[in-house]
């Protein structure tokens, strides 16, 4: 794991991935970005967030959906760039 055996290439490694998460998730429409960033990052379950926006649950799982799809394909990028 990257944090158990911290060098300076891992380091870079992890600035590289938050960086490129967050560019990946400015591409976003707002909603998606949100919806993944309180689900994921700030680990709130869709019923609190529901409960918060008023949105159905189903909407917010989908709005997820089309986040995480974006950010695999955007992030696999990334990857391949590191390993090639």
């Amino acid at each position: 794991m990257l944090t158990e055996n911290a060098t300076p290439e891992t380091e870079h490694l992890k600035n590289l991935f938050w960086q490129q998460l967050f560019t990946a998730l400015d591409e976003l429409p707002d909603e998606q970005k949100q919806v993944f960033i309180w689900n994921e990052l700030e680990d709130i379950p869709f019923h609190e967030i529901s409960r918060l926006t008023g949105e159905k649950i189903n909407t917010l799982i989908s709005r997820k959906r089309y986040a995480v799809l974006h950010l695999r394909k955007r992030l696999n990028q990334l990857y391949k760039q590191i390993i090639e």
